[in-house]
């Protein structure tokens, strides 16, 4: 049965279609959702005038099975087949594991289960999450401050490894450590703000997730210029670059590209280590408030 929400989502009931169609669907919960309206106007003929409804979705998905499929290629299977009128980044749990986490403890879907309106469930049998409270602990903020301070360790220590001067610098191999690095960036921010562990560590799609709880990505890197699109699909692409790209020619990317994407990746470093310390300040006072202080 369809949930009872008083919203009606943009693209709901195709979308509904198309997920029931791919997957043994239980339920979807709506952890972000954008919408934007383009107007197209052709004043040479053939006139013509076209309005696309474009939304973007991060979504909950729990399903009755484990997905067969890559997560990229289902995520783009549903863009082609929503006729790229909608973009779904998903989060994907079955019935049985997302219950199981619960009731160990697992606090990003407890939240999610309690704060987010749920556009389908086919029966009542999360309904009693709802009522379940957060897990506040002294040893969960301490795994989280654990977690956190690794990662950006790691991030650090990648980009030191990248100003390095050498005499010959190759520069795909220097855009694939960057690339590593705010996967680290990026999976630290997951833990601190969400306590959550993705399964799929794509960057574009990391970075989509973070962009959820803080505008940092969008400021950085989601600008329209075409040079900085340019420098999003390095990053987001330098393993394949890194693969298939045998030689440097005139229009490959040189030295001066991943320069810039570094100077980019630099400040995306320092800004999540300013809000990722703020947000272990808040979790210290949540976690910790009646136990002694660490």
């Amino acid at each position: 049965m369809s949930a009872k929400t008083s919203t009606k989502f943009p693209l709901q009931t195709e979308l509904l279609v198309l997920l029931q169609s791919l997957i043994p669907l239980h339920s979807v919960y709506i952890i972000h959702m954008n919408t934007c309206k383009s107007k197209h106007l052709t004043y040479l003929s053939p006139k013509d005038k076209q309005i696309y409804l474009e939304a973007v979705y991060t979504l909950l998905l729990v399903g009755d099975k484990t997905l067969q499929k890559d997560l990229d290629d289902f995520m783009e299977e549903m863009y082609n087949k929503m006729e790229q009128r909608c973009k779904v980044c998903v989060i994907y749990v079955t019935l049985s594991n997302l219950m199981e986490r619960i009731d160990i403890g697992d606090n990003f879907l407890t939240r999610t289960i309690k704060e987010t309106p749920c556009m389908y469930k086919q029966d009542n049998v999360l309904s009693r999450y709802s009522q379940y409270g957060l897990m506040y602990h002294v040893s969960i903020y301490k795994e989280i401050k654990t977690i956190w301070k690794h990662r950006m360790k790691r991030a650090k220590y990648l980009f030191s490894v990248i100003d390095v001067i050498h005499d010959d610098e190759e520069p795909l191999s220097k855009l694939a450590v960057l690339h590593n690095a705010m996967e680290q960036i990026c999976l630290g921010l997951l833990y601190v703000f969400w306590e959550f562990k993705p399964h799929h560590y794509a960057l574009s799609y990391l970075l989509h997730l973070c962009s959820t709880f803080t505008s940092l990505p969008n400021n950085i890197f989601f600008q329209t210029t075409f040079g900085v699109q340019r420098q999003y699909y390095m990053l987001c692409n330098a393993s394949e670059i890194i693969q298939f790209k045998g030689t440097n020619g005139a229009y490959d990317f040189g030295l001066k590209d991943v320069d810039k994407v570094l100077k980019r990746c630099k400040q995306f470093l320092k800004e999540s280590h300013q809000i990722g310390e703020t947000q272990l300040k808040h979790l210290k006072e949540v976690h910790c408030e009646a136990h002694t202080p660490i």
